[in-house]
């Protein structure tokens, strides 16, 4: 045991060897001296002893000899004698033989003393549990903290045993209907030392709350009986949480607020899932002036500042304390206010509106700060008697107060975002974010031309993200951005709005196919912060807004007034745990269709991954670009770059579906990935790449000895590796390269040339971007000037937002259930649907290419989008017009837009059970893409909208009309009957329309 003064361990100085008294001293001193100071030494410590060890026995609480082996609390009283002895009162660490757990004895106690102590405790391994015992007569204080693994209950000890049963038989007396399997489970994950202490009750209290935290992501917190008068009891449930820096939080806030932790217990319990949950029971000692324990005021601050205090980040901690003790609540709009200021400020000048300069400056000014803040807060309290500062009060006040311009423009746009904030879950106590939904309007800026349908902000502990979608009913991936450094994620930071509204704009132009338009979520997480529980906090957000009858409904006032519906999907760093969560989650919350709200969950969806969607259509437009540059992929052989691992969902699927579909004349010569860069002239080894692909792995784990001779893999752990890696696809010439990883930008307006050679030939003629906006315009233009035909991402990776969307009228039509028993035969269509499709847009789009050689692809891939997105609009704005006798035309195209399987399940009740606004758009987009696919871009594109939506109907009655001319012929008996139809049904209805009207 090591014994220091201070809060640092000090070195083990262990007692004296035997005979060193004895031995000749250096300064003339006798034998006889050193046994004078010995026998006045343990006099001493005799007489500390006698002091000492009654008052503590007497003192300490129950907990701490229950909680406290002999061995260890005899090493506390040596080291309080020890001190006693010396004279010298301060506070001591004592530090086990193995450094796993440090004990911190001081004579007095203070608020915000356990929030020091755990901050100078050792950072290099997770804090296991901490326990804080403050003796009844406050004359001594022990705090232990300990490090690695709890020894869990022993199922070879009987006593063990019976204390499980005990609790197990507790709960069957209490909830018949709670699980005891499951229960047993979290027993086992829990340490003995707190089976064997905490009342049988109360562990099973503890449990439905810890499960109550899995199930909601949100921290449970209650507020118990005082143990003594003047003290408050309270114990704290956080999931997916940091148990040293929640601990910490919580100790250095409650001390700033005068509040003296007396007694804390941490437990951290993680079950067989890896799902932790951090397990707080606090006594906190009430500070002098405040109301008495019991008083229904400080009960109710008191639970309302734990539950923000565990959900909010760091900064807006110090940002509560900056700004003169503040509430959290406020404290936290105001950074959430300048995190979306910034959004909006960087554009102009990243450097002088820096994110933290942002806050700093509203720091700065608190009267005025305060002023926004509360006429956010006043905004959404219902019933509110209160009227804010009006905005052009405030305005004019910025305006008189502040003298810098830049300080003006700051607190002008904190002001604004207030104004264009529409909905809001801010007077949720229990939420585990703080989202808006904001005016779209806030965040235009020059190239942002389109305006969104809608945007969605959340800020939340360790991350900021947003919501972005093109139309009412959208879809797009749900994104998780982690920088590995600081100064990375400052970058992404400053486009973080810019990314989301790029990559829902793409998705725009790539759902011309399907109902729904254009969305993406992209949430920017801190190095470091828990992933699993950023997407669980953001996800949870947005339900707060867009679900009727939830908490934030009842308690924020709604500015925008209109139902609202989301559709995610899965995108970079999203598990399979966290989308089975968040469906999870939006069942449990009342969601009528929770598989709708996420999609691609494990067995009630279809995994994007397993099935590889997207690389399907990538496949097919990777086809018909090879043979637009003379190569017939099936009987030539073709050499392929890309980047994204084995282990990722686009490229591991291109690698499985090039074998399948074209085997040896498929050569991969090039795969870079986030560890390191894989490279073989003569192709890599197919056999060992789908070993990778199978186990999920990257290219760092490719046995070298299956490269050829001029192969090599160097990892970013080599020398040079990193550079070999982020230049794979420049350096390395192939027929082909395919992006299908990456973040987007990677080739961009300053480093498009160094994918040209010194002679100007590209390192690959062939670009098809299965990774969204892996290239900037201003690259694809340069580049497409210089020979290279790049497949745009919004053609060639469409194919799994198509699944997605298909997944969603799937999960309108059948409960889990139903969409099980016919999911083999239903993905086996959809697959199909996939690849038809996307050979119908890489069809038309090398037609338009052949007529237009001189337009760049990816404009011709944009323009069609827009077309047909545009003919979407106009039909969907007449429908409602039509007469009844085309409700058979129109019925007719969503059964050609469906898998036959769901017709065959339901038949015509399908129809009522899709949703009419759903339904239209269905419709309308079926029309709109079967017409410029078939007729071209010059049909509707420069038509005025009016007229595109009578030629469109137009064209689906002659559609009908020569779909019954074609059955004629196909049941004929003419040669070459089955050519002519396709011939009719191909080209029939636009020669029909441009023959005009006929008798």
């Amino acid at each position: 045991m090591q014994v220091g003064r201070g809060t640092s361990p000090a070195p083990n100085s262990g007692p004296p060897r035997e005979g060193h008294l004895a031995g000749p001293r250096p300064d003339g001193a006798t034998p006889g001296a050193d046994a004078a100071v010995l026998d006045e030494l343990m006099a001493g410590l005799q007489a500390a002893a006698r002091s000492i060890v009654p008052g503590f026995l007497a003192t300490m609480p129950r907990a701490y000899f229950e909680e406290t082996d002999q061995a260890t609390m005899l090493g506390h009283i040596k080291a309080i004698i020890a001190s006693e002895a010396s004279g010298v009162s301060q506070a001591m660490t004592v530090v086990d033989e193995a450094g796993n757990r440090f004990a911190v004895i001081s004579d007095r106690s203070f608020p915000g003393q356990l929030g020091e102590l755990v901050g100078g405790l050792p950072t290099d391994r997770p804090l296991r549990s901490a326990r804080a015992h403050t003796a009844v007569d406050g004359s001594r204080v022990v705090d232990v903290f300990e490090f690695g693994s709890a020894a869990p209950p022993d199922p070879a000890n009987a006593a063990h045993c019976e204390r499980l049963d005990a609790i197990v038989e507790h709960a069957r007396t209490q909830a018949p209907d709670v699980p005891a399997d499951r229960l047993r489970a979290h027993l086992r994950s829990c340490s003995w030392r707190y089976l064997r202490t905490v009342p049988v009750a109360q562990v099973f209290q503890h449990y439905r709350a810890v499960e109550g935290v899995r199930a909601s992501g949100r921290a449970s917190v209650e507020i118990g009986d005082p143990a003594r008068a003047g003290e408050v009891s309270v114990v704290l449930v956080v999931g997916r949480s940091e148990g040293r820096r929640l601990f910490e939080s919580v100790c250095r806030h409650l001390g700033r607020s005068g509040i003296d932790i007396r007694d804390a217990h941490v437990d951290v319990l993680e079950d067989s899932s890896r799902d932790v949950v951090c397990l707080m029971r606090l006594t906190l000692g009430m500070a002098a002036g405040t109301a008495p324990a019991g008083s229904g005021a400080t009960w109710r601050w008191l639970e309302d500042e734990l539950l923000r205090l565990v959900h909010v980040d760091d900064e807006v901690v110090r940002a509560t304390h900056q700004s003169g003790g503040r509430s959290l609540l406020e404290a936290e709009v105001l950074v959430a206010l300048g995190h979306l200021a910034h959004q909006i400020l960087v554009v102009d000048d990243p450097l002088a509106f820096a994110r933290d300069r942002i806050v700093d400056t509203a720091l700065r000014h608190p009267a005025l700060a305060h002023a926004i803040a509360d006429g956010f807060l006043e905004r959404f309290r219902p019933g509110s008697q209160r009227s804010p500062d009006p905005t052009e009060r405030l305005a004019e006040r910025i305006g008189t107060e502040v003298d810098r311009q830049d300080e003006q423009l700051i607190l002008s746009t904190l002001l604004a975002v207030v104004d264009a904030s529409l909905r809001s879950n801010v007077h949720d106590p229990g939420r585990s974010a703080l989202c808006l939904r904001l005016d779209p309007s806030l965040l235009a800026a020059p190239g942002r031309d389109e305006a969104p349908f809608g945007v969605f902000f959340v800020h939340g502990r360790g991350f900021d993200g947003f919501h972005v979608r093109f139309r009412d009913i959208a879809r797009g991936g749900l994104r998780l951005v982690q920088p590995r450094s600081a100064e990375q994620h400052a970058l992404e930071g400053e486009r973080l709005y810019t990314e989301a509204y790029g990559l829902a704009l793409a998705q725009q132009l790539k759902n011309k196919d399907i109902p729904e338009g254009g969305a993406k979520a992209v949430v920017l997480a801190r190095p470091g912060v828990d992933l699993e529980r950023v997407g669980r906090s953001f996800a949870d957000a947005l339900l707060d807004l867009v679900l009727p009858g939830s908490e934030a409904s009842r308690r924020d006032v709604d500015h925008y007034g209109r139902p609202e519906q989301l559709y995610l999907g899965p995108d970079e760093n999203v598990s399979t745990a966290l989308i089975t969560w968040i469906v999870d989650r939006a069942e449990g919350r009342g969601h009528p269709a929770p598989g709708v709200f996420m999609s691609s969950k494990p067995g009630a969806g279809i995994n994007h991954k397993e099935y590889g969607v997207t690389s399907e259509g990538v496949t097919v437009f990777l086809a018909a670009a090879l043979r637009a540059r003379g190569i017939d992929p099936r009987s030539t052989p073709f050499s392929v770059t890309l980047t994204g691992g084995p282990d990722g969902d686009v490229a591991g699927n291109e690698i499985r579906i090039l074998h399948r579909d074209y085997g040896p004349h498929a050569r991969i010569v090039g795969i870079a990935d986030a560890s390191g860069a894989l490279e073989d002239p003569d192709g890599l080894d197919h056999a060992e790449l789908l070993r990778l692909v199978g186990q999920g792995l990257p290219v760092s784990a490719f046995d070298p000895a299956r490269l050829g001779p001029g192969g090599r893999l160097l990892t970013t752990e080599d020398p040079g590796g990193l550079q070999a890696r982020n230049s794979m696809h420049n350096r390395l010439s192939a027929d082909a390269f395919i992006p299908a990883g990456g973040r987007p930008g990677t080739i961009n307006a300053s480093n498009w040339s160094q994918f040209l050679r010194p002679d100007g030939q590209p390192a690959s003629p062939i670009i098809v971007e299965g990774a969204n906006l892996f290239l900037t315009p201003e690259a694809r233009l340069r580049l497409s000037e210089n020979g290279v035909l790049i497949v745009k991402d919004s053609s060639a990776n469409k194919c799994g937002v198509i699944c997605s969307s298909y997944e969603i009228v799937a999960g309108m039509l059948l409960d889990e259930q139903g969409f099980l028993e016919i999911k083999d035969a239903y993905v086996a269509e959809v697959l199909a649907r996939l690849r038809h499709l996307a050979g119908l847009e890489a069809g038309s789009l090398f037609r338009e290419r052949a007529h237009r050689p001189e337009v760049p692809l990816p404009e011709l891939s944009t323009r069609l989008s827009r077309v047909i997105i545009r003919t979407t609009d106009a039909v969907t704005s007449v429908l409602d017009t039509l007469p009844a006798e085309d409700a058979p035309l129109t019925r007719r195209l969503v059964r050609a837009h469906l898998p036959p399987v769901l017709l065959d399940r339901l038949g015509e009740a399908l129809f009522d059970r899709i949703p009419a606004p759903y339904l239209a758009q269905l419709v309308a987009s079926t029309l709109a893409s079967r017409i410029v696919y078939r007729e071209g871009l010059d049909w509707l594109e420069h038509m005025p909208p009016d007229a595109v939506a009578e030629v469109a109907m137009r064209y689906l009655r002659e559609d009908d009309r020569v779909d019954r001319l074609a059955r004629t012929v196909e049941s004929s008996d003419l040669p070459d009957r089955m050519l002519i139809a396709d011939l009719l049904r191909e080209g029939g209805p636009g020669a029909a329309l441009r023959r005009g009207p006929t008798d």
